[in-house]
């Protein structure tokens, strides 16, 4: 039996699984046409995505930002960065609070109650509470966590997210909350606010967020073609504009390893390399 050359893989996860079939089969026909051969899988969660990267079934992993830090700290030097959305790039975590609750800054956070997301969360826990703690504030010793019940998400994981974390600070439970900046907008118009009816505490230095991340296997030639059309893509084409309105971005760009320095050594420093993706 002839052995026919292999496509080029690329893997996901499937939150939403329509939406993701949509979005997926758009970017498989977009490669196609222009050339290379593309087919995707997707995956229940991150761990089962990024173990088929190390173990050669992906050649490239749309991840999230825990998964691709995780995979550049498992396989350094062979899982790289390509691309990110152009939404991804310069990003930060935020602390806001109301502004009856008299904080306008970290010093007026002590002693008050803070809302986190769960400790794996790399926006809403791992890296604000890490440059906290370069800032002199522990959130163990310095504030009083909030417990917040978290939200059981499709693939089984449960998550306390932005919305339950703001909600928790408009309704009074909580004195602050992180959030994630990119999430404010939302959460203002969700909650009838304008933007002077919340306050910004202290924010993060910016990072990236999601990214394609090549496995080890990837030859420098195909990953350079996929990127070169991956940032090619025409946000005037009808089929690209709606796969793009549904993935949050107006383009693809190129991404480094760099954009991931911070969320590295957050992960280094509470001990959880290779433990969850």
């Amino acid at each position: 039996m002839t052995e026919r050359p292999r496509p080029l893989m690329i893997g996901a996860t499937a939150a939403d699984p329509k939406r993701a079939v949509f979005i997926w089969n758009a970017i498989r026909k977009y490669f196609n046409e222009a050339g290379l051969e593309t087919e995707y899988a997707l995956y229940s969660t991150y761990d089962a995505l990024c173990g088929a990267v190390l173990d050669g079934h992906v050649d490239i992993a749309w991840n999230a930002p825990m998964a691709h830090a995780q995979l550049l700290l498992q396989a350094p030097g062979t899982c790289r960065t390509l691309a990110m959305r152009d939404t991804d790039e310069d990003v930060h975590s935020l602390i806001v609070a109301r502004p009856d609750a008299a904080i306008a800054d970290l010093d007026d956070l002590r002693g008050r109650r803070l809302a986190l997301g769960v400790d794996i969360s790399s926006e809403l826990y791992l890296l604000p509470t890490a440059q906290l703690a370069e800032d002199g504030f522990d959130i163990r010793s310095d504030c009083e966590l909030v417990e917040l019940d978290p939200t059981e998400y499709s693939n089984l994981q449960m998550w306390v997210d932005d919305r339950t974390i703001f909600g928790a600070v408009m309704d009074g439970r909580a004195d602050a909350g992180v959030i994630f900046e990119p999430w404010l907008g939302y959460l203002l118009r969700r909650h009838e606010l304008a933007p002077d009816d919340i306050v910004e505490v202290w924010r993060t230095r910016p990072y990236c967020h999601c990214a394609f991340t090549s496995g080890p296997g990837l030859s420098d030639e195909t990953s350079e073609r996929f990127t070169e059309l991956l940032v090619a893509m025409d946000p005037d084409d009808p089929d690209i504009a709606e796969m793009m309105r549904m993935e949050h971005l107006t383009k693809w760009v190129r991404a480094a390893d760099d954009g991931w320095t911070d969320l590295m050594t957050a992960v280094e420093q509470a001990d959880l390399v290779g433990k969850i993706f």
